[in-house]
């Protein structure tokens, strides 16, 4: 920590960067944000996640992590009035070097331990035991430069990471360097799902306080109007229709979706819950429409939701359906798309993970709250 401590000092005294702009738009997953967010992090008997953050910029970049428990307070019992999410939350910072990517297993995090040996030593392969991440022993697991230390999550976590970009001195900045990846193994079956970290770009307009205007105009709190980008007003999702039959070319398909919301305060780690609407047209363009309450996270099957997104009520293979909240000011959400086929022989499940195309930006904004004590 001290050497990392000096070298925020030295960059921040001796270096001046220019910083790239994106244009005023949308949500990226290709290019360097400010902001990151992976809505589905899960560790629990059936799934295992682990992250990948990359640097895109030629300088060091820091940045300031949150993971978001949206867990059931009972993990026996489903989400309810009557069993509210945790929304409990987990911080931490990471520094990394010029065009570094660093990863780490979630359920066992990362130590920053410069011991750690690569994956080849004197030249014979050193396979990862994951059993290891995370520990003072965990070698080609945790091999490559350090981050910094981080944290592991609760067992039974479900819910988000947010990765907010920062300057030397610890501050929220518009570096537009961060991007990254989620992958979920399945462990019943060994099969993973991977999809891109959702990236909110930073703009010139950044002012650097603790309160982050995402889209929007000039108002309370953002008198210099949007700061980073602001998140879709709607999603399309291109699909099958659930079917446990195998009434589907001899499979069993079914889509899930995971819901977060596209603002958050950190600081009083109260979550704002949103009505989100479905409007349904299948492949013969007759139309349908659902809705379905969030307050901190959601990971919902579409025929959970509404019996509509079955193929017997459906009538159809295929369908597209687009989302958006019923309020338009509740400052939009953001969400990945996991499909999963299994088939009766062979014994196979396949998962497929994708952030779904959207379109223009929630008008009136939202806000990103973060911790005064992390900016000190």
């Amino acid at each position: 920590m001290l050497r990392l401590r000096w070298l925020r000092i030295f960059i921040g005294l001796t270096c001046t960067w220019t910083v790239p702009q994106l244009a005023l738009g949308q949500v990226t997953t290709v290019e360097g944000a400010s902001v990151i967010v992976f809505p589905r992090v899960v560790v629990n008997d059936t799934w295992g996640t682990v992250i990948q953050v990359s640097n895109n910029a030629n300088r060091p970049v820091y940045a300031h992590c949150y993971y978001v428990n949206g867990a059931p307070t009972d993990l026996t019992v489903p989400l309810g009035p009557t069993n509210p999410p945790l929304w409990t939350q987990t911080d931490f910072p990471i520094v990394l070097t010029e065009q570094q990517p660093t990863h780490w297993v979630v359920s066992t995090g990362r130590l920053d331990n410069p011991n750690d040996l690569p994956c080849r030593v004197a030249g014979q392969a050193k396979p990862c035991d994951p059993q290891s991440s995370g520990s003072d022993h965990a070698d080609c697991c945790d091999a490559g430069y350090d981050p910094g230390n981080v944290p592991p999550v609760v067992a039974g976590f479900s819910g988000e990471l947010r990765c907010i970009e920062e300057d030397a001195s610890g501050a929220p900045w518009s570096g537009n360097a961060l991007s990254g990846f989620a992958t979920l193994t399945h462990l019943p079956t060994g099969e993973v799902v991977k999809y891109p970290a959702i990236g909110l770009p930073g703009y010139e307009t950044n002012n650097a306080d603790g309160t982050l205007c995402l889209g929007g105009d000039t108002r309370a709190g953002c008198t210099h109007g949007a700061e980073y980008g602001g998140c879709p007003q709607t999603w399309i999702l291109s699909h099958a229709s659930d079917a446990d039959d195998r009434a589907v070319d001899g499979d069993a398909r079914s889509t899930e979706i995971t819901v977060v919301p596209c603002g958050a305060n950190f600081e009083t780690q109260v979550p704002a819950p949103q009505t989100v609407q479905f409007m349904v047209t299948n492949e013969f363009e007759q139309s349908f429409s659902a809705a379905t309450s969030i307050t901190c996270w959601a990971d919902l099957r579409l025929s959970d939701i509404n019996p509509i997104f079955r193929r017997e009520n459906l009538g159809g293979d295929w369908a597209q359906t687009r989302l958006h909240n019923a309020a338009a000011t509740a400052g939009g959400f953001l969400l990945v798309q996991q499909s999963e086929h299994d088939t009766a022989e062979p014994a196979t499940s396949a998962f497929a993970g994708t952030v779904p195309p959207h379109l223009q930006t929630n008008g009136g904004g939202t806000l990103i709250v973060v911790p005064q004590e992390v900016l000190q």
